[in-house]
């Protein structure tokens, strides 16, 4: 099995989130077109998904169409710059290390640029991520990951401040 370089598989990765991520794409694309090379399996893919989606709209759109497939063009809002993996790894790490929880999360929030509540969501995913990961390889049963979520919830509990609810006046 071939790997995809580093730098095809980060632009790929993080293309949803940036669309300078998504023009390194195309450009790695261009380089492998110039030079006569084969163009891997998962670039391949994604140029004639996006070539095939647009192609099949009202001919008025398919520019509009083509850039938004090629992820070049947001429809609404884009998601956001940091995918699980990277922020997962990186507050596990920080965890491992003895930091607490809020102080952890608002170091990884202002590396990565996004917000403690993103943070938070993307860790979930890695912690479900990651369970699925060790539960296929073996390392660890249902029972086993079960126990260490609880204690590792019991021992990273943030204390949250209840603020007073502001009523409105209408």
């Amino acid at each position: 099995m071939e790997f995809l370089p580093s730098r095809l598989e980060r632009a790929m990765d993080m293309s949803d989130a940036d669309p300078k991520e998504a023009a390194e794409v195309l450009r790695i694309a261009a380089e492998y077109l110039r030079e006569g090379k084969q163009i891997p399996w998962p670039l391949a893919l994604f140029l004639a998904d996006a070539f095939d989606r647009a192609m099949r709209k009202a001919p008025s759109v398919r520019g509009s169409e083509l850039l938004l497939n090629l992820k070049l063009k947001a429809s609404n809002r884009r998601p956001v710059k940091a995918n699980w993996e990277q922020v997962g790894s990186c507050l596990s790490e920080l965890i491992d290390k003895k930091i607490p929880m809020l102080q952890a999360k608002m170091k990884v929030a202002e590396d990565f640029g996004i917000s403690e509540s993103t943070v938070s969501r993307l860790y979930k995913t890695y912690l479900g991520n990651r369970k699925i990961e060790l539960i296929a390889d073996g390392e660890m049963n249902e029972a086993e990951w079960r126990e260490s979520s609880m204690k590792y919830y019991a021992n990273h509990q943030e204390t949250r401040i209840a603020s007073p609810k502001k009523s409105r006046v209408k």
